[in-house]
């Protein structure tokens, strides 16, 4: 079922950035200006090689000769040459769907550290160097990359940081894209978010297993980024959902994952059920209660809604949910719910636009 779930969630997310792949993120050869790539930007990335200690997939391979505008992995501007994207995401993300991996325990990983040498791209756009074991000796790096001003693409996903996370990434304003999901056992923290709310344009948020536990005004600071598509907040020990929020500004809303974190309150005072533009709601793994609002009835774009593995007995869908034609998949499994499966079949619609409805109810001790 979970793996269902993860395939279904990743066409969604093709479907919502297909826009990140656009030609001004494409690697690009540097003709029109002559040939070749600016000398101090090749320096800048022979340094950061030189910060590599083992390269088993040898995603570095190519980078050698004068024009690192034909290197693996970097995208330059047509018109100017300069380098304007570095992508070396780790190539064990290939080989694993499930997405638990410890990049530190693969060889097709890159390991040592990033050079603050990547600094001096001043034009850099898109940078992605997730799934790789980079940590190095500490976790600056991450406070110095908020002086990346042109940045509009940052993922480091997986990479082992540890450290609070530096409140200087709020600098990067132009970034439409924000990856920091820790896998494992994280070490990484926040205190404070609220610098999130200085990024305008940002369309895609992941903080998965970075620690967030004692941030109570979370949604508050999120509600300020009207642009957001996609929030990742799982693990990350966040404390409740049950904020209030007057008035919901997340109007573009279409992926929400808050699964696996300490929320212990009742499902009805949930901030996100206002957003009736979700396509995908995860609350699965938290200490849930109570049934489930009639203002779900009001989310008609809804395709998946897990609410899993929250030991939630109360559980009931008694509102008029017959609207929910988009729903594809709800997982209301390892509940102990008590209660007449015919109540919720009435509740769920009979929509001849269903093309797959799968209702997980295992663990379940419903009336038959």
């Amino acid at each position: 079922m979970r793996r269902t779930i993860n395939l279904l969630l990743a066409l969604i997310s093709i479907s919502i950035f297909s826009f990140f792949t656009n030609d001004a993120l494409q690697p690009q050869h540097p003709h029109a200006h002559g040939g070749g790539c600016i000398p101090a930007e090749r320096a800048a990335l022979l340094s950061f090689k030189k910060g590599i200690t083992s390269d088993s997939a040898n995603l570095l391979i190519s980078w050698d000769g004068q024009d690192c505008c034909r290197w693996r992995g970097i995208g330059c501007n047509n018109r100017t040459g300069h380098v304007v994207k570095l992508h070396l995401r780790s190539t064990i993300v290939e080989d694993n769907p499930w997405g638990y991996y410890d990049p530190c325990e693969h060889d097709n990983s890159l390991f040592g550290e990033i050079s603050p040498s990547l600094l001096s791209l001043k034009h850099l756009e898109h940078l992605d160097l997730s799934m790789n074991c980079l940590p190095g000796p500490n976790s600056k790096i991450l406070n110095l990359m908020g002086s990346m001003t042109n940045l509009r693409y940052l993922d480091l996903s997986g990479i082992p940081f540890a450290g609070r996370v530096p409140s200087q990434l709020g600098n990067l304003s132009k970034l439409q894209y924000l990856d920091l999901a820790q896998t494992g056992n994280s070490m990484m923290y926040s205190m404070d978010i609220t610098w999130l709310a200085k990024l305008p344009f940002l369309q895609f948020l992941s903080m998965s297993g970075v620690q967030l536990s004692g941030i109570a005004d979370w949604p508050h600071t999120l509600n300020m980024i009207p642009p957001l598509r996609v929030i990742h907040l799982s693990s990350c020990s966040l404390d409740s959902a049950n904020q209030s929020l007057l008035h919901l500004n997340l109007t573009k809303l279409e992926k929400l994952d808050l699964s696996s974190n300490d929320f212990e309150h009742s499902l009805t005072y949930g901030w996100f059920w206002k957003a009736t533009t979700l396509k995908y709601l995860d609350l699965g793994d938290n200490r849930l209660f109570g049934q489930l609002p009639d203002t779900l009835g009001n989310m008609t774009y809804l395709q998946v809604l897990d609410i899993s593995r929250n030991e939630n007995t109360n559980m009931m869908m008694t509102g008029y949910y017959k609207n929910l034609c988009s729903l594809e998949i709800l997982d209301l499994s390892v509940n102990g719910i008590n209660g007449d499966i015919a109540v919720l079949m009435k509740s769920l619609p009979q929509c001849t636009s269903i093309q797959t409805a799968l209702l997980e109810l295992y663990h379940h001790r419903l009336g038959i």
